[in-house]
């Protein structure tokens, strides 16, 4: 079941970038950790904006494939929290966190256009 439309999406996309880029100052992380979020940050906001979806800029991406480069990437962090980030108690559960949520994200999404304009309850 799909619970999220692409424009929830899109909102949640931009809000999680706003985050990543604010963890670093907010949760006053490590060089290292503060450069690979600010790194992730700006990769899933390149990703967003060449999307093809209401908050897409370019659109040259099809939801689907953003979809699944999110799905590879929210598992690549959370196999880090048991590998690279191993004894970094701090990095731990800030990387093991967003990559639940963005794997949630992604997996609930319904890659559907036609959703993309529906104005209701959930977006």
């Amino acid at each position: 079941m799909k619970l999220i439309s692409p424009k929830l999406h899109g909102i949640i996309d931009y809000v999680l970038i706003l985050f990543l880029y604010l963890s670093p100052t907010l949760f006053a992380m490590p060089k290292d950790i503060a450069s690979d979020t600010y790194l992730l940050a700006t990769a899933q906001l390149l990703l967003t904006v060449i999307t093809n979806y209401s908050f897409g800029l370019f659109r040259a991406v099809p939801l689907t494939t953003h979809r699944i480069i999110e799905l590879v990437i929210s598992a690549g962090m959370i196999i880090a929290v048991f590998t690279l980030f191993k004894y970094d108690e701090r990095a731990k559960p800030f990387y093991l966190g967003v990559g639940i949520f963005w794997f949630i994200v992604a997996f609930f999404t319904d890659p559907d256009k036609r959703r993309d304009t529906i104005k209701a309850p959930i977006l």
